[in-house]
């Protein structure tokens, strides 16, 4: 999914995408969660995994719904649970939604992460193209668990939205993305795309080589 460039300098233009009725700038992020923790890579998959496989991701992308339901069980069976492939998801919302999304995600408990993210994937269609799309994904936050106060946190916490936006900065600045889902493997190759199990296995080829 293409998107159009967000202006960098101010990141609280990025909440423009989905307006919100409130915002509860004064709350203290620590007495709800930590930070450094909700922040902290996500992985699927052994740490010597000889494949390192980051996925950058946006929670209302249709061909990361995609991968996510039809194509990275394949990669978790041949691959990651075999101990070959470590995924990493990181977030690149292309719009508040999404931005939303990741951030309660990252309020989920560590081991229930990807659990939580292939529910919003399988369900994506209904939750964000809802008329109150936020009330859904309160909705989900509730059975996933969380308190009214992580969900709530998630919505509108800015220093936890802006340090999910910084993600995607980098991500621009080191591999200049420009769409979702895109892909680095071992820090040398970047797929971009709705790409077949094919064409991720000849590049895991050319990493031997």
């Amino acid at each position: 999914m293409n998107y159009k460039n967000l202006i960098r300098r101010d990141v609280l233009k990025v909440f423009c995408y989905l307006p919100l009725s409130s915002f509860s700038f004064f709350a203290k992020s620590e007495e709800i969660f930590n930070l450094e923790k909700a922040l902290s890579p996500r992985y699927l998959g052994g740490e010597n995994a000889p494949i390192q496989f980051v996925e950058y991701v946006s929670l209302t992308c249709s061909h990361c719904a995609e991968f996510h339901v039809k194509k990275l069980p394949i990669l978790k069976e041949k691959y990651i649970d075999k101990g070959k492939l470590r995924l990493e998801m990181r977030d690149f919302p292309l719009d508040g939604l999404a931005l939303r999304a990741a951030a309660m995600a990252r309020l989920v408990a560590k081991d229930k992460y990807y659990k939580f993210v292939n529910v919003l994937f399988k369900s994506q269609e209904r939750w964000s193209r809802n008329k109150d799309p936020i009330n859904e994904l309160k909705k989900m936050g509730r059975l996933a668990g969380l308190s009214n106060s992580k969900i709530d946190a998630s919505i509108d916490q800015m220093d936890l939205l802006e340090g999910i936006f910084k993600m995607r900065q980098q991500a621009e600045k080191d591999w200049n993305i420009q769409s979702t889902p895109s892909f680095v493997i071992n820090n040398k190759f970047m797929l971009a795309g709705n790409l077949s199990i094919e064409k991720f296995e000849d590049t895991f080829k050319k990493l031997s080589t």
